[in-house]
């Protein structure tokens, strides 16, 4: 750990920049503080607290890449060390106010329910989901089916539980109830996110959040991870309307929602079609805390954890979802917004040029190739809601890189082809499983990692241009 604090030390001076003392170490996606005054041999704050502002990152992402993996390093060193981190963020805490730290024990909702003896109404009964792997073209492997077993989905109801805005979890009796502790079965997921911040030996976990100081009457619980995604709201979320919405006595209560969906335009669209039964919308603030004196929960219906652990893969059972749902966001929305069948085919190449994580990075070359084979280029993010699911409604052929705007396949017409970009050692079988419940066809290219990310979806790859052109020849569009 010295030694790397001795580099990271080095690699600052090489950014011509005086640190100032009281600073925090700051990754990309999230920051950490770590107590050095010791280590790099400052004595006159005893805090130790030091910060690398956005300058300083700036010039040292110009200057010196290995620094950046010098952080990466050093975060990961310390947030993989429970108790190390726990330190740091109660540091954190005590210099940024109103934010808070809580220590809870974690249990499965289901799990605390049959302890406290709360009643539940199942809904669906465990059974047995089809998981399709994709057919890539040029590899003589023929696409499989595989069945897994998912959990029950089940309703309840609880009074005086905490919930915090971005975050899939419950807080109640200093317990913090989350069912995918409870189905982690090989120790593979890593739920470390938002506001849960660490996880120690699968028994104890350390939030950050600040206190809203604001009491709810009654609610159904539509937060979760990563709402702020389109396939995460529509598919994981929204998609629970469908079981909400056929018990009566819960049409009139009001839903909470995470505050990003009713300030993103096109997730607002979303939401409002799907809201069938005009629920009452409580928008929640990111990573704040609020008590729900009585809450309504049900339980998941799609089952793919937000993360897995970096030693771990892709399994079949991260890609059961709920058969019943997709169709119901289908049919839901295709009536709701009144997309009629229509005699239109277009072809289009769904592009993520806007996007931050450029996936592809010879997009352009891509898009121009499948242009002169009689393709349209869409940018989603450009376009509103309706217009996005007319888009793909209209569509015989869609191609596009991984990416949460091919949730729109969904809304295909039946034996449209589905044409996706992703390489084939993730073991993805999301995108194939969803093709398949809507009875699309669907052909897979593989691309070729070229850049490593902290994570597989951080990656970013490349897809031979020749072998695409071999694909779009043997198309015969």
């Amino acid at each position: 750990m010295k030694r790397l604090i001795m580099l990271l030390k080095l690699s600052i001076s090489g950014a011509n920049k005086v640190i100032n003392r009281r600073r925090i170490i700051k990754a990309e996606s999230w920051s950490i503080e770590i107590k050095l005054d010791k280590v790099l041999g400052f004595s006159a704050l005893k805090k130790g607290m030091y910060t690398l502002d956005k300058k300083i990152i700036v010039a040292i992402k110009k200057k010196n890449r290995i620094l950046i993996e010098v952080y990466n390093i050093i975060i990961r060193f310390v947030r993989d060390r429970h108790l190390l981190y726990i330190t740091a963020l109660k540091i954190k805490a005590k210099m940024n106010p109103p934010n808070e730290l809580y220590q809870y024990s974690i249990m499965g909702v289901k799990e605390y329910c049959h302890k406290s003896q709360l009643p539940i109404r199942v809904l669906e009964k465990e059974k047995e989901r089809l998981i399709y792997t994709p057919e890539y073209f040029g590899i003589k492997k023929a696409a499989e089916i595989q069945t897994r077993m998912s959990p029950e989905i089940y309703l309840v109801e609880m009074s005086d539980v905490d919930i915090i805005g971005s975050n899939s979890f419950l807080i109640k009796d200093k317990y913090c109830l989350y069912d995918m502790f409870s189905i982690d079965y090989y120790n593979r997921y890593d739920l470390r996110f938002a506001s849960l911040k660490s996880i120690y030996k699968n028994k104890d976990v350390a939030i950050m959040a600040k206190d809203a100081k604001q009491e709810i009457k009654e609610a159904i619980f539509l937060l979760g991870f990563a709402s702020c995604n389109y396939y995460h709201l529509t598919v994981e979320l929204l998609a629970k309307l469908e079981y909400i919405d056929k018990n009566h006595d819960l049409c009139h209560l009001p839903i909470v929602v995470d505050e990003i969906i009713v300030k993103t335009p096109q997730l607002k669209q979303l939401l409002q079609v799907m809201n069938v039964k005009n629920h009452p919308i409580i928008p929640i603030k990111n990573e704040y805390k609020y008590r729900v004196k009585k809450l309504i929960y049900l339980s998941d219906c799609s089952w793919m954890p937000v993360n897995i652990k970096d030693n771990t893969s892709l399994i079949n059972e991260d890609f059961r979802v709920s058969e019943r749902s997709l169709k119901y966001i289908r049919d839901t929305v295709i009536a709701q917004l009144q997309i009629g069948k229509t005699d239109a085919r277009r072809n289009i190449f769904i592009s993520r040029k806007s996007t931050k994580n450029q996936r592809l990075i010879n997009e352009k070359e891509v898009a121009d190739l499948f242009c002169q084979y009689g393709f349209e280029v869409i940018c989603p993010e450009e376009l509103s809601f309706k217009e996005q699911v007319k888009a793909f409604s209209e569509a015989s052929y869609v191609a596009g890189t991984s990416g949460a705007a091919l949730t729109n396949i969904i809304y295909c017409h039946p034996e449209a082809t589905f044409i996706c970009i992703i390489p084939k050692e993730y073991n993805f079988n999301m995108y194939a499983t969803i093709g398949k419940t809507m009875d699309l066809q669907s052909i897979f290219l593989d691309a070729h990692v070229v850049n490593k990310g902290e994570k597989f979806y951080a990656n970013q790859f490349e897809l031979e241009i020749n072998y695409l052109r071999e694909f779009l020849d043997k198309l015969k569009i």
